[in-house]
């Protein structure tokens, strides 16, 4: 058993929960600047368009869950260091769109679990789940549009 597994089962639900939101929180800036970035590396207009209004979505989407956070004085986690980005677009809007599949289940799980704790609170998260859903669909879409086999 060690030292961090300790510390963080001696922290109330609450907190461990929060402690989650925190590291989403992170991970949903990071999202939003790598679809930023991706969007001024891709050629195409119109894909690169989708991906400049994806990321600022999610930008407001990391700007509420800090604003939710700073209520109940927490920070969130600063963004992890991006990996290898990929040789073309497709790779790149690909690791994007996992990103972001698990930031929507993590966020859908979050609003679950906040239930029983704070109905308010997790209505908050279930509004930002519910616009991650409709994103996820989007960003679907422009990664199909740089699949070179998905057009055939």
């Amino acid at each position: 058993m060690g030292i961090l597994h300790r510390i963080t089962t001696a922290l109330s639900p609450e907190e461990r929960l929060l402690s989650e939101l925190a590291d989403i929180t992170g991970r949903h800036h990071e999202l939003a600047d790598r679809l930023a970035r991706h969007a001024g590396l891709c050629a195409y207009p119109n894909i690169a368009a989708g991906l400049v209004a994806l990321a600022a979505r999610e930008d407001e989407h990391a700007r509420a869950l800090d604003a939710i956070l700073s209520g109940r004085h927490v920070w969130s986690r600063l963004p992890r260091p991006m990996d290898a980005e990929g040789s073309n677009n497709w790779a790149r809007i690909g690791a994007d769109l996992a990103l972001l599949v698990d930031l929507s289940r993590e966020m859908n799980r979050q609003a679950l679990r906040w239930e029983g704790i704070d109905r308010p609170f997790a209505a908050g998260l279930r509004a930002i789940a519910f616009e991650d859903n409709n994103n996820l669909g989007e960003l679907r879409e422009l990664a199909l549009k740089c699949d070179p086999q998905a057009l055939n």
